[in-house]
């Protein structure tokens, strides 16, 4: 499949998931309008993006896409993908992500652990801030819960 021909695909695809979003958060009952016009947000913003996607000149030579260039990588971050989602109900969101974000970029040949350990800290205190504080999303606690 060539850049192109797959950029127009995930692009129309975005647009369609873009309108299910709409659909879906327009039948949000009345008490969660605050959660639906989030939604609305982020339905915006991937229908935008999809077109910027849809509409962007692909630069020649129009080569073909390699889908995967490290396959051990992959499977090994899939792996860790998978252990993550299993470790999130068990141990919390904030834990579990916490440990998770190091491995992969120490998995995917990032060595710089000063990046690493203030990126991790900056996405989890901006995850903590726009989702538990000022919009009262419930993360997974874990065995930390109550």
């Amino acid at each position: 499949m060539t850049r192109s021909s797959m950029n127009r695909l995930f692009a129309v695809g975005g647009l369609g998931l873009a309108a299910a979003l709409f659909y879906g958060a327009s039948s949000f009952p009345d008490r969660a309008a605050d959660a639906a016009r989030y939604v609305f947000f982020l339905a915006g913003i991937f229908a935008v993006l999809s077109l910027v996607l849809l509409l962007r000149k692909t630069p020649s030579p129009d080569s073909h896409v390699v889908w995967v260039r490290s396959p051990r990588s992959f499977f090994f971050a899939v792996v860790a993908i998978v252990a993550y989602g299993a470790a999130i109900p068990r141990f919390g969101f904030f834990p579990a992500s916490a440990l998770f974000m190091p491995f992969l970029a120490l998995l995917l040949g990032y060595r710089r652990p000063l990046f690493i350990i203030l990126g991790t800290g900056v996405i989890l205190s901006f995850v903590y801030l726009v989702f538990v504080y000022f919009l009262g999303v419930p993360a997974p606690q874990g065995i930390w819960g109550e």
